[in-house]
C-alpha cells in the first residue's frame, strides 16, 4: 500500500472537517447574534427563557453564564429594613406628639383666652392636656379633649372642640383648686372688649344664643357696659346670689358665665326670645297676678336690640389677645 496515498487522503478529510466546523460555527454565531437582538422584547415576557447570549472568546463557563443571567434577571436585590423595639417606640410617640400638639397649636388662642379667665397658668394647662393625653389609650376626640366622662365610664361628645374645651377648663380647675387665682381683677377697660368677648362666646362656643340677644340685655342691665360698681365685680349681666351681686375675679370668666347661664338656663330649655326671657330674667305680675317680663326691661333691651342688630358679630379669638403675646403661643 502507498502510504503517500494514505497521508494525503487523510489531510484532505482534516481539511474538509475544518471547513464544514467554520460554516457550522458560523450559522450558530449568526443564529445566537439574531437571537441576541430581542433580548429586550423576550425579557418583558415571564413566559419566556431569556437566551444566553455566548460571546467569542467568551471566558466564562456555561454554568457560571447561566447563573450571571439569573442574577441580572432577578434584579437589585430589595432591602428589608428593620426597626428595633426601641425605635418603633419612639416612631410611636412622635406620631402621638404631633398629634396633641397639632390640637394645641390650632387651639393655642383660645386656650390661653379661656386659662385667662379661669385664672389658671396657660403652661399648666399645656401640661395637663399632655399628661391627660398620654394617660389615655382612647383615641382623640377633638371635642372631648379632657376625656371627660358620663356616671357610667362612657367618653362625652360634645357639639364641637371649643365647647368641649370650656368643659375641659371647668374640669381642670374642680380637679385643681389651688392652681387657680384668687386675685380678682376690676374690669377697668372700655365697652369694645367687652361686647366682641359676648360675640366670641356666642358664636364659637355657646351657638345656641343669639349674639343680638346677649348684647342687647348685656347693654341694658350695664348701661352699655359702662356702669362702675357693675364693671368692678366683672359683672354685666345684673346676676344675682343670696350675697347681692356677683362678683367673678376678671371681666373674661365674668362674661363667660352670663353667656353659659343664657345657653343652658334660657335657650336650652326654649326661652329665646326677649319677652320669653324677660319673664323669667325679669318677671313682674300684671294686675291679674300673671307673671309677664317686665315691660321697661323689654323696652331697654328692645332700644338696645336696634344698636347692635347692625354690629358686625364676626370676631376671632386673636382679635382678644394682647398684641404681644400673640407671638409667643
Amino acid at each position: 500500500m502507498d502510504t503517500r496515498k494514505a497521508s494525503r487522503a487523510s489531510w484532505k478529510h482534516i481539511v474538509c472537517c475544518l471547513v464544514l466546523l467554520v460554516v457550522f460555527m458560523l450559522t450558530i454565531g449568526v443564529h445566537i447574534n439574531a437571537e441576541g437582538k430581542n433580548g429586550e422584547a423576550i425579557a418583558d415576557s415571564s413566559s419566556e427563557v431569556v437566551p444566553l447570549v455566548i460571546k467569542p472568546n467568551a471566558t466564562l463557563s456555561y454554568f457560571s453564564s447561566m447563573i450571571k443571567n439569573e442574577v441580572e434577571l432577578a434584579g437589585p436585590k430589595e432591602e428589608v429594613m428593620e426597626c428595633t423595639n426601641e425605635e418603633l417606640s419612639d416612631s410611636t410617640e412622635d406620631s402621638i406628639e404631633s398629634e396633641i400638639d397639632h390640637y394645641i397649636t390650632t387651639y393655642s388662642h383660645d386656650i390661653y383666652l379661656l386659662s385667662k379667665a379661669f385664672g389658671v397658668k396657660y403652661e399648666k394647662v399645656l401640661e395637663d392636656l399632655r399628661n391627660r393625653y398620654y394617660t389615655n389609650t382612647q383615641k382623640l376626640e377633638q371635642t372631648n379633649i379632657g376625656y371627660l366622662r358620663t356616671k357610667s365610664g362612657k367618653l362625652k361628645t360634645f357639639d364641637s372642640a371649643l365647647y368641649g374645651l370650656v368643659e375641659y377648663f371647668y374640669d381642670f380647675v374642680e380637679r385643681n383648686p389651688n392652681q387657680v387665682s384668687k386675685k380678682r381683677v376690676p374690669y377697668t377697660g372700655g365697652a369694645k372688649y367687652i361686647e366682641n368677648l359676648i360675640i366670641y362666646f356666642t358664636t364659637h362656643i355657646y351657638t345656641n344664643v343669639d349674639p343680638v340677644i346677649a348684647l342687647s340685655i348685656g347693654a341694658a342691665e350695664s348701661g352699655y357696659y359702662k356702669v362702675k360698681f357693675m364693671l368692678k365685680s366683672n359683672n354685666v349681666y345684673g346676676g344675682m346670689s343670696s350675697k347681692g351681686l356677683i362678683k367673678y375675679n376678671n371681666i373674661e370668666y365674668g362674661v363667660l358665665s352670663y353667656i353659659r347661664t343664657l345657653s343652658n338656663s334660657y335657650y336650652g330649655k326654649g326661652l329665646n326670645t326677649i319677652s320669653k326671657i324677660g319673664k323669667k330674667y325679669c318677671p313682674k305680675y300684671d294686675e291679674l297676678g300673671n307673671k309677664i317680663a317686665s315691660p321697661h326691661w323689654i323696652k331697654l333691651v328692645s332700644t338696645a336690640k336696634k344698636k347692635y342688630t347692625k354690629y358686625n358679630t364676626e370676631i376671632e379669638t386673636i382679635d382678644l389677645l394682647d398684641k404681644d403675646r400673640i407671638t409667643n403661643l
